[in-house]
């Protein structure tokens, strides 16, 4: 299965439980690359297979797989 990179945010109602969304999201296969605590965001990367795992993490209200962007030549 490829690697998603992407960014996980936090529900506004589980900011003061950023430390307990991160763990969950660690043991739903998230390999977490950077924690942005004050903005209630994750950013990682999770095997294909496991996204469904990582959207039904409680605290979570939104998963975003990076985008490319590519300049018009």
């Amino acid at each position: 299965m490829a690697l998603i990179h992407l960014t996980v945010l936090v529900h506004e109602n589980w900011r003061d439980r950023y430390p307990v969304v991160l763990e969950n999201c660690r043991q739903a296969g998230l390999s977490v690359e950077r924690e942005l605590a004050t903005i209630g965001a994750i950013a990682g990367t999770i095997e294909e297979d496991r996204l469904a795992d990582l959207t039904a993490v409680e605290g979570v209200s939104a998963v975003e797989p990076e985008r490319t962007n590519r300049g018009l030549t």
